[in-house]
This record gives C-alpha cells, sequence and structure tokens, in this order.
C-alpha cells in the first residue's frame, strides 16, 4: 500500500533542498505573480486593510512574498484612501478621454491674456492633454521665452515721464537738430576676469576644460567715458576699488572740455555743447550744476532709470562688453590697454551711429508710451 501510494514520486531525500529548494520556491512565486492581475493585487490591498495593516507593511510584505517590484507604497496608500472612502470596487476609475483638439483662437486669447500660463494650466483650463496644447501653441507661432531683465520697475509716473521728455526732444529735433551738439558720458566698472562659463564642443569621452570660478568679489576698476558724434573725447580711471565722487566728476568736466575746446573748438565757441549724463548723484549735485554753468554747458533733460535712452549705456557700453568677453588682465595696467585697444579700434562712423540712434530710441519710448522697448 505505502509502496503504491509512494510510486512514481521520488523519495524525499531526492527533492530539491536548500539554495536549490529555495530558487524552485522563488520561481513558483514568480509563476503565481505573472498570473496575477491588478484585480487580484488591489484585493489583497483590501484584505490587508481590513486586517488592520498599514500601507507601508502592506506594500513590503508583498514585496518580500514575490519581487521586490511588485507594488510600490504609494500606489498601496492610494487604494487604502479609496477603500476607506467606501468604494471597495476593485475596478479603474473610469475617465472620459480628453479632446485632441483645441480652438486656435480661444488658445491665442488664452494666452495672451496671462503669458505666465504653464501649458498644464492651460491643458486643464480646455479640457484638453498637455501635449495638445504644445502642438497647438506651435501652430499659432507661439514660442516660450525666459523673462528679460529690466533697469527698473517703472511705475506710471516714471512712465508719463519718460513719454514727456521723449516727445519734447524729438520736437526739439525736428525743429533744431541738436545731436551733433551732444556730449554724453557715463561710469562703468571694468572686471578683471571677464571669462563667462560656455559650453565646449568636445569628443563623447573627453572631459571639459577647468576654469577658476571668479570671485563675487573680484578685482575691478571704475572707468569714466567722454564721447560725441565726432569721436572719443576724453576718458579717465579710478584707482582701484575707488568710485566717482562730487569732486573727481567736476575734475573730469574740467578736463574733458579743455579737450573738447582743442578738438572742436566750433562746438564750443558757437551754440555750445550739450552734456547728456544720467541722474547719478555726483551728476546732479549743486557743485557739478555750478561747474557746468561755469563752462557754457547746457544740461539735457534725461529721465531717470533710463539706460535705453543712454547712448554710452545701450551703445558704447554695449560695443565694450563685447570687446573685453573673455579677457583676463592680471593688473590695472592690461586693463587699461585693453580699453585702449577698444577705442583705437572704432572708426568715427561708430560715434556717429550712437548718437544718432537717440531720435529712434526717442520715438520708440513714446510709441511704447514710456514704457523700456529693448
Amino acid at each position: 500500500m505505502d509502496k503504491e501510494e509512494g510510486a512514481g514520486q521520488p523519495p524525499f531525500s531526492s527533492r530539491p533542498q536548500g539554495p536549490r529548494a529555495t530558487a524552485v520556491v522563488r520561481a513558483i512565486f514568480l509563476s503565481f505573480l505573472a498570473m496575477l492581475d491588478k484585480k487580484q493585487l488591489r484585493a489583497i490591498f483590501l484584505y490587508e486593510l481590513k486586517r488592520g495593516r498599514k500601507a507601508a507593511e502592506t506594500a513590503r510584505n508583498i514585496n518580500e512574498a514575490f519581487n521586490q517590484d511588485t507594488v510600490n507604497e504609494r500606489a498601496v496608500q492610494r487604494w487604502f484612501a479609496r477603500f476607506r472612502n467606501g468604494d471597495e470596487s476593485l475596478k479603474d476609475e473610469e475617465h472620459g478621454s480628453r479632446p485632441s483638439e483645441v480652438d486656435d483662437e480661444q488658445l491665442k486669447t488664452l494666452i495672451e491674456a496671462d503669458p505666465l500660463k504653464t501649458t498644464r494650466e492651460v491643458a486643464e483650463e480646455l479640457n484638453v492633454d498637455q501635449s495638445t496644447v504644445v502642438r497647438h501653441l506651435k501652430k499659432i507661432g507661439k514660442v516660450k521665452k525666459l523673462d528679460k531683465w529690466i533697469p527698473h520697475e517703472l511705475n506710471e509716473s516714471q512712465k508719463n515721464r519718460r513719454f514727456d521728455v521723449s516727445s519734447a526732444l524729438i520736437l526739439r529735433n525736428n525743429n533744431d537738430p541738436f545731436l551733433d551738439r551732444i556730449v554724453t558720458c557715463d561710469e562703468k566698472w571694468t572686471l578683471y576676469n571677464n571669462r563667462r562659463r560656455s559650453a565646449q564642443w568636445l569628443d563623447h569621452n573627453e572631459a571639459p576644460k577647468h576654469f577658476p570660478k571668479p570671485k563675487i568679489h573680484q578685482k575691478k576698476i571704475m572707468v569714466t567715458v567722454w564721447w560725441s558724434a565726432i569721436g572719443f573725447i576724453h576718458y579717465s580711471f579710478l584707482n582701484p576699488g575707488e568710485t566717482i565722487t562730487v569732486e573727481k566728476y567736476c575734475q573730469q568736466l574740467q578736463e574733458m572740455y579743455q579737450k573738447l575746446r582743442r578738438m572742436c573748438p566750433a562746438m564750443v565757441n558757437r551754440k555750445g555743447p550739450i552734456l547728456l549724463h544720467d541722474n547719478a548723484r555726483p551728476h546732479v549735485s549743486m557743485m557739478t550744476r555750478q561747474k557746468l554753468h561755469e563752462l557754457g554747458y547746457e544740461t539735457l533733460d534725461h529721465p531717470p532709470y533710463s539706460p535705453d535712452l543712454s547712448p554710452t549705456d545701450y551703445h558704447f557700453f554695449k560695443h565694450l562688453d563685447h570687446f573685453l568677453r573673455e579677457k583676463c588682465f592680471k593688473n590695472q595696467d592690461e586693463a587699461k590697454n585693453a580699453f585702449n585697444a577698444f577705442v583705437t579700434s572704432r572708426t568715427p562712423e561708430f560715434y556717429a551711429t550712437g548718437i544718432n540712434k537717440l531720435v529712434s530710441r526717442w520715438q520708440r519710448c513714446t510709441n511704447s508710451n514710456g514704457s523700456y522697448f529693448d
């Protein structure tokens, strides 16, 4: 009898044991796991919840029993929450398919009303897929651009001031052209290290070159420049770390005046130069106004917070920055030599172009109702 019952079966001692037995058992479990569908797993979730198990414990037990990648804790938490809310259905929630098209005019109106909206927010508002929004934004010619920094957040009073000054200067120049009488100036910090972090085209396994990161408070030197449509007039470097003061500015005014008299006596002796500078404290102090009166200089009206209406900012310094890019200087002399090289490389047309752009920039300022236009 015993023999018949054991017929066809291997003796116990010949059955897999030890590591081999473990492998066989694991294979059986993996086969069972492959047979599990979503509903069966959710039934286990429901069973574990009714047994008082936590979501983390349930996920851990299932993964230990079957496979570490069977479930994740967040999925168990989500189903536990659904069961606790009274919904013990094991089926997925029914989701209506979202439309794959959107009205282009409606999309355009929505995005132009608030250009900062994300495509996800737009998709939710229009009840369409995010990919649909992206596709139609490209179709209507919309592209994603980063915010652009502006010099100052203008209030309405400042915008009105910019509009009024620009309008008045356009009218004055139409009635009595005066651009050839303008002398303009400004100050700028010149850095010793002008390298910028940039991408490098390299082979796949080639490491990029290393460059030291510029110090936050790196060496720099301030330069003041004076120029007009006829060319470069005067510049002055301060000592490293030194900034412009009223006394320094008045001294520079006198030096510039002497050079301009030799360079263009007709401008000085006839109608007189018109100084265009910004509203920095040394430029508008009582001592500076007295000095300008002594020299017989008119000061051109210039609205506050308006580097886009200053030729030195929008033209001279812009080209100087480009010229100095990637250059590094060991000392003050090297920085000065680089500045001199820039000035030497400029043609007379360079200076005339910078001054003559004023009319178009005043016009763009009025067209934008005093807002920044660059």
